[in-house]
């Protein structure tokens, strides 16, 4: 088993477009952090993926092709799935992940779309193949912890060099002139978040207060709840690279260390 590298990394357009400082320091942050980055294929956990009304949905269509527009450039992302990489997390993880294809499994016609979530992140690597798993937004901390084990474990138990992006924003009320309007429990959020990265631990992030989430709409806590378990069955510690505001939401970059 080689664990390439862990992170989590936003997919806020401003990493893309750069408008202001904060948003350049953090693009640079996440260049330098990357760079060196050797794997052979990626496991990237979306929120803005596909959502199922029951089950945990992995991608094993052939292909993976997405087109998504910022401010200044259009970006456009071409991956070949790692067939195996998704078998092998279905199987651990049981009949609750549903194993999605798009037309057939194989073959030119196999075309799955990649989201605005997955796009981004991976601007800042290579052509490897990917494996693209939807963020869950159940409401059973078990459930969530026991996927990030399950990663953990295929990851461990294959013999090519293996990366895994958590692809994240925080509280999105920060601000009343947002699309999500302004909540006091942003802050309150944001900060306890940004408190588990200082840290370099998760743990306890599974029992945080849920009307607070609710109020700070983040986009990815059950990706951080999927983390805790990730980290827990690695023995891997979290550190935390950058951390700003951006108008309305919060926008963290931290990878994982032994």
């Amino acid at each position: 088993m080689v664990l390439e590298r862990l992170y989590v990394i936003p997919h806020g357009d401003e990493i893309i477009d750069v408008p202001n400082q904060e948003s350049r320091e953090l693009r640079d942050k996440i260049t330098e952090v990357t760079r060196e980055d050797n794997s052979d294929s990626i496991i990237v956990l979306t929120p803005h993926g596909m959502t199922l009304s029951s089950g945990i949905p992995i991608i094993n269509t052939e292909n993976l092709h997405g087109e998504y527009s910022t401010k200044t450039v259009r970006l456009v992302s071409d991956h070949k799935t790692n067939k195996e990489i998704v078998r092998n997390i279905a199987a651990e993880f049981g009949k609750e992940m549903v194993t999605v294809n798009f037309a057939t499994s194989s073959g030119p016609l196999s075309v799955f779309p990649e989201d605005f979530g997955t796009i981004i992140p991976l601007t800042f690597f290579g052509k490897q193949k990917i494996s693209i798993i939807s963020q869950p937004r159940i409401s059973d901390p078990e459930k969530l912890m026991r996927l990030g084990r399950n990663i953990w474990n295929t990851v461990d138990s294959m013999d090519i060099k293996i990366s895994v992006i958590f692809s994240a924003d925080q509280a999105h009320t920060h601000s009343k002139s947002g699309p999500y309007g302004y909540s006091e429990y942003a802050k309150i959020y944001e900060n306890k978040i940004k408190g588990y990265f200082e840290r370099g631990s998760l743990s306890g992030i599974e029992n945080m207060d849920q009307g607070m989430v609710v109020e700070a709409k983040p986009d990815s806590y059950w990706n951080m709840v999927i983390l805790n378990g990730f980290l827990k069955n690695s023995g891997m510690n979290i550190s935390l690279d950058y951390h700003y505001v951006q108008n309305y939401f919060g926008m963290m970059l931290a990878h994982g260390t032994q």
